[in-house]
């Protein structure tokens, strides 16, 4: 019997990888239920069989549980309840059967390196996607346009957020035992990689992805008594040679990058849609005005302002998560989130220095997606923040778990 549900295990254990490859594309959202609906329904089966729900009950699963039923309870103060409700069926339904799959079932090394593997490769089919969409579709910036991938007309920013979200953990594939000549060549894709990032020119992306170098210098200070300030000065310099490089090779990125005065504009894109929602949020700050991305776009929530209608903004993004969660879910919504986001990082941070090796490794990860996504780009974008986060989550509570004298 013991074997059977071991079958059934991998068995989740694979549908998540084939998840992790499919997850950042456009097309495929069938597949993805069916990973996601069918995982759980296979781990729902063996569930009295788990010795190791009590990670369900772990503190950052706990805020994690808070704040998605926050999420659901909200749907009653919406200003459009049916339209919050089957929104709900979305990232917060999949959000919820993803989080326990993960956490429960990657509890072990020989998983957590097969997983880094996964990711490794993810990362490596999206940034070829971008490549191919940058020189043979004839577009000023590297993002995905093609048919199963594509990121809208400002897409470079989402772009980043999702190599953002991989880089970390690719960065783990070096640091395993491997042969010189494949690690220089696991080298040379990473670097390709981080090219892709530099080449969205998504600034905010650019900034996160130095937070994120930032985190892991200072772990490797700690841990291995590296000189933090001479980690810093080699990676910067690298980078900054790189960038150079690119700055006088690719024109579309230097005209980009550079600030002038019409690239300050964007900044004054994101004002047209803070202002307006800021005033709606006055107006209901505890619950919201329901959750669901089209609320925001009635006209309702902006009736007593001194807007009247709904912003007119395009592309239709209120390009800061914060104000996004305040706005649809209020304070009740916000405060959770925060908590989670925080709590987190200062959890699995200070975790990561107990264990060793590839759980050390996906901790730090973990807590440099959390900080380089979740804090710093959600700033000046709408970070997902749900389905991806569980994932993350899901796996640094699963690390956080694993027992210290055994693999399984």
């Amino acid at each position: 019997m013991e074997k059977k549900y071991e079958v059934i295990d991998k068995i989740i254990e694979y549908g998540i990888y084939l998840y992790i490859i499919l997850m950042f594309l456009t097309k495929g959202e069938g597949i993805r239920n069916i990973l996601i609906f069918g995982n759980f329904g296979l781990w729902l089966l063996t569930l009295k069989h788990r010795k190791n729900l009590y990670i369900l009950k772990e503190p950052v699963s706990v805020l994690f549980w808070l704040f998605l039923g926050v999420t659901f309870f909200s749907v009653i103060f919406s200003i459009d309840r049916v339209y919050s409700l089957l929104e709900l069926k979305g990232d917060p339904l999949k959000s919820a059967l993803l989080f326990p799959v993960i956490s429960t079932v990657f509890v072990n090394e020989e998983r957590l390196k097969k997983m880094v593997n996964v990711i490794f490769l993810a990362l490596i089919f999206i940034v070829s996607i971008g490549y191919y969409s940058y020189f043979f579709h004839n577009i000023s910036v590297l993002k995905p346009d093609i048919a199963i991938m594509h990121t809208g007309f400002t897409g470079y920013n989402r772009f980043a957020v999702f190599l953002n979200s991989l880089l970390p953990f690719a960065f783990i594939f070096l640091l395993l035992p491997k042969k010189t000549i494949v690690k220089v060549f696991l080298g040379l894709l990473l670097l390709i990689s981080v090219i892709a990032l530099i080449l969205t020119s998504s600034r905010m992306g650019l900034i996160s992805f130095f937070c994120i170098v930032f985190l892991w210098s200072l772990y490797f200070s700690k841990t291995r008594n590296y000189s933090f300030i001479k980690i810093i000065s080699v990676i910067t310099t690298a980078i900054l040679i790189t960038v150079t490089i690119l700055w006088f090779s690719f024109p579309d990125v230097r005209n980009r990058v550079r600030p002038t005065s019409e690239q300050l504009r964007t900044f004054n894109l994101r004002t047209q849609a803070w202002e307006p929602a800021i005033h709606a949020i006055l107006q209901r700050p505890i619950f919201g005005w329901g959750y669901g991305k089209r609320i925001f776009f009635q006209d309702v929530p902006f009736q007593n302002t001194q807007y009247k209608k709904a912003p007119a903004i395009y592309p239709k993004n209120l390009h800061n998560t914060f104000i996004k969660i305040l706005f649809h879910q209020g304070i009740i919504g916000l405060i959770p989130y925060l908590f989670l986001i925080l709590f987190s990082i200062k959890y699995l941070w200070k975790r990561s220095f107990r264990h060793k090796g590839i759980r050390s490794f996906v901790l730090i990860a973990s807590v440099s997606v959390l900080f380089g996504n979740y804090i710093v780009h959600s700033m000046t974008e709408e970070v997902p923040n749900l389905l991806y986060l569980s994932f993350i989550l899901g796996l640094g509570v699963a690390v956080n778990s694993i027992d210290e004298n055994s693999n399984n």
